[in-house]
């Protein structure tokens, strides 16, 4: 796949490796820089290069190394991104940097630490980002308390009838948690023809 031929993609890699750390998985990579993982989650690319499309103001749980981050700014550097990140990894601060050198004019601001804390103080500091961000991507923790916790706050940061892309649905946990608040009728699948029907993630809106 012509990502894995793009410089900053491969730029990437080569911090990975320098700092040596086993490299949580991405939509590019599992474990080391060199095991690539892209044909596994192809259909994830995708839906991320077209919802990102045109956006304003996009929100992301969970950077890592910043590889979905950067197939989002490959698509769509005049955004604004607000990212979270627990910040656990040697590699994510280099990893950003490296990125933020590379798209000079995109607003970018992290916020590190518990995001279960972190979105909330970000919302009591920053009241007019309420409902302001038009793609929202969680791809933060897999525990119950933290993944529950990113989806209701998300709910704030998000605009109505906006796409959020929850990764990792595949996870059983993840995937009762969502079905169920679609059964209480919290949130519905977003609908759009171009968006490629995968287990891997779920791509939904809130509705109250």
């Amino acid at each position: 796949m012509e990502l894995l031929e793009n410089v900053h993609v491969k730029n990437l890699a080569s911090i990975l490796k320098e700092i040596g750390e086993t490299v949580e998985g991405n939509l590019i990579c599992d474990k080391t820089a060199d095991h690539f993982i892209l044909d596994e989650n192809l259909d994830k690319i995708k839906n991320l290069q077209y919802l990102v499309r045109d956006k304003k103001k996009i929100c992301e749980i969970g950077v890592n190394a910043g590889h979905s981050l950067l197939i989002m700014l490959l698509e769509n550097p005049e955004a604004e991104y607000l990212l979270f990140d627990l910040n656990c990894h040697a590699y994510t601060i280099p990893c950003l940097k490296y990125i933020a050198s590379v798209f000079p004019n995109t607003k970018m601001s992290l916020m590190t630490g518990d995001s279960t804390k972190t979105i909330v103080q970000f919302l009591i500091n920053n009241k007019d980002a309420l409902h302001q961000y038009d793609l929202c991507h969680i791809d933060g923790g897999h525990t119950y308390d933290v993944f529950s916790a990113d989806f209701h706050n998300v709910k704030y940061l998000s605009k109505m009838g906006c796409p959020v892309i929850f990764d990792d649905s595949d996870n059983e946990h993840i995937d009762m948690f969502l079905k169920k608040n679609v059964a209480q009728n919290n949130i519905s699948e977003y609908e759009d023809p171009n968006i490629i029907n995968t287990d891997k993630h779920f791509v939904y809106s809130y509705k109250n």
